[in-house]
């Protein structure tokens, strides 16, 4: 390692740690910035997800989080473009939107089209008629539809980029496990890395769901835990979906490019399990082919588990530490880490670089004493 003494370090070699290094770079590109971390993490992180860009399905009341989101989603576009345009790696993102069959969401459904209506945001109601006319491989008992408008990006394809433009930018990038600090009662001096020590002026923790793990190091009691995640993909033709499904326990994310679509997910508090079962991966599929009946015969080419970083009110941790002077977080993104990935960014280049003008209190590390 040409310098061991960095002015950022980013603990986290996932989507979250690497999109905060690009920001940083973009802006400050004279930063000396090192990204840490064991890319086996990334694994059941940033590379499990599905890359649903789906801020209206998931969220169901304006708060906080859900402009955050919004905010996030409308930065896509114009975050892909630049990405893809520094590190030269192609990535897959669409805007063609969410579909939300009405037979899946029950009594909720005259409430989510409120919500929607009330919210201003971009959707229309299909009838089964135009259902089978744009969707036709859809079944029909998915009766009247909304179509809503989100996003979906191949978030493998992202994480690739995202290396490859950061070391393009000057990035240091050590793929070794941190297994600590060293520190005094206020500031972190060096992280503790397989190879050694790595000393830096400011840290950031975004390992996700090894966040916790990491605190705990510094005598921090971070209430986040893993949710497990099982899921699949299948191997369909493009032509059967242009759209991401959102349906009763289940979701269906094309990516598009023959890359096959992928089937999620369960909700399982079992720690850092990160068993597959094949029963369960069978219920997920049989469920999605209720939505879409050509997946009941597909062939299955992988099936995998992904942990999400929960915090206790599974809203996410960014900001500054109250516990350090030099100690920042991004973490405990919960399902929506992807989608978030522009916005947080952006929001934590603020931060440490003394720009933002105002935080957002409900994800600020204080509420926890952190």
């Amino acid at each position: 390692m040409k310098n061991n003494d960095f002015d950022v370090i980013i603990i986290g070699a996932g989507v979250i740690g690497f999109s905060i290094a690009f920001r940083l770079k973009r802006i400050r590109p004279a930063l000396n910035i090192a990204v840490l971390g064991d890319p086996m993490n990334s694994l059941m992180a940033s590379r499990a997800a599905a890359g649903m860009l789906a801020p209206f399905g998931e969220c169901k009341r304006a708060d906080k989080f859900f402009g955050f989101c919004r905010e996030s989603l409308e930065k896509y576009p114009e975050f892909i473009e630049e990405l893809v345009a520094v590190s030269g790696v192609p990535v897959f993102f669409s805007m063609q939107g969410s579909l939300m069959p009405s037979a899946f969401y029950g009594d909720s459904w005259e409430e989510r089209k409120r919500f929607f209506l009330e919210e201003k945001i971009p959707h229309k109601v299909w009838q089964p008629e135009k259902v089978r006319a744009k969707v036709p491989y859809l079944s029909e008992q998915c009766g009247e539809v909304l179509w809503v408008g989100e996003g979906q990006v191949n978030n493998r394809q992202l994480h690739d980029s995202l290396v490859a433009a950061a070391g393009k930018l000057g990035v240091t990038i050590v793929e070794e496990n941190v297994t600590g600090f060293i520190k005094d009662k206020s500031a972190i001096e060096c992280a503790v890395a397989d190879s050694g020590n790595i000393k830096g002026k400011k840290f950031v923790l975004a390992s996700g769901s090894w966040s916790q793990q990491l605190a705990e190091t510094l005598k921090v009691s971070m209430p986040l835990k893993p949710i497990k995640g099982q899921m699949c993909r299948l191997q369909v033709e493009d032509n059967r979906l242009d759209y991401t499904v959102h349906g009763l326990l289940t979701y269906i994310a094309p990516w598009r490019g023959g890359h096959g679509f992928v089937i999620g997910s369960t909700m399982e508090d079992r720690g850092f399990d990160a068993s597959v079962e094949e029963t369960v991966i069978q219920e997920l599929i049989a469920r999605a082919a209720d939505i879409l009946p050509c997946l009941r015969d597909a062939p299955l080419i992988e099936s995998w588990t992904g942990l999400r970083p929960a915090a206790e009110d599974l809203m996410p941790v960014m900001g500054k530490s109250v516990r350090y002077d030099n100690l920042f977080y991004s973490t405990g993104h919960y399902r929506n880490g992807i989608l978030q990935t522009p916005n947080q960014a952006d929001y934590l280049a603020s931060i440490l670089l003394e720009t933002l003008q105002e935080e957002i209190a409900e994800f600020s590390p204080s509420r926890y004493q952190l």
